[in-house]
């Protein structure tokens, strides 16, 4: 005779059983990478009252607004790629300072980077703002690939079976003359993709 499980439940040894023959089994298989997204901010804007700026003059909104979007175009590559924050300070007595800071990513899907920009941002003229001081931001998101996953594991009758490594497939094994109790209920436990075969006589 032969119960198969495709799904948990329990088997209720007949009441002239006293042994399985074999027991088969295998749990589920990996799961493929995930699709993730992940964003980072690649430039920020202030405007300070009064002085503090290391160059003379006004900054304008054209050339943040291309700095941000040259590392939207650098990270849209994929791959691993570098791209540069810009902390953009612009103070009220016509003076600014533009900082930088260099950053590498990895797993980057080509094509995926989109920019957003906070309300306020403008696209031209110079930097400036009311009568206190305020910031806006430039963001890029992304997609990437995570780490495959691990299947999970049925069991039945004290064994275990496993689910497949990091995406792979799931293993099957079989274990054979299980000795059982006529009339006893053994759980099965079978996660979707699983299974789980009793082969005894009867």
């Amino acid at each position: 005779m032969t119960a198969t499980f495709t799904s948990s439940g329990t088997w209720t040894a007949p009441a002239s059983t006293t042994m399985v023959d074999s027991l088969v089994g295998k749990g589920s298989n990996g799961g493929a990478a995930p699709l993730l997204s992940a964003s980072t901010t690649v430039a920020t804007v202030f405007w300070y009252i009064g002085s503090g700026g290391t160059n003379s003059g006004n900054y304008d909104w054209a050339s943040a607004t291309n700095s941000a979007i040259s590392q939207r175009n650098a990270i849209n590559a994929g791959g691993s790629p570098s791209y540069t924050f810009y902390n953009i300070s612009q103070h009220s007595n016509n003076t600014y300072t533009v900082a930088t800071a260099g950053y590498s990513l990895s797993g980057v899907v080509a094509g995926s980077a989109t920019i957003v920009y906070e309300t306020g941002w403008l696209s031209s003229g110079n930097i400036v703002g009311g009568g206190s001081s305020q910031n806006w931001s430039a963001t890029v998101s992304w997609n990437y690939y995570g780490s495959p996953t691990n299947g999970s594991d049925s069991t039945a009758l004290g064994y275990t079976f496993a689910g497949g490594i990091s995406g792979g497939v799931a293993p099957t094994s079989t274990h054979y003359n299980i000795a059982v109790t006529p009339g006893n209920g053994y759980p099965i436990v079978v996660p979707p993709g699983g299974s789980v075969t009793i082969n005894y006589y009867q």
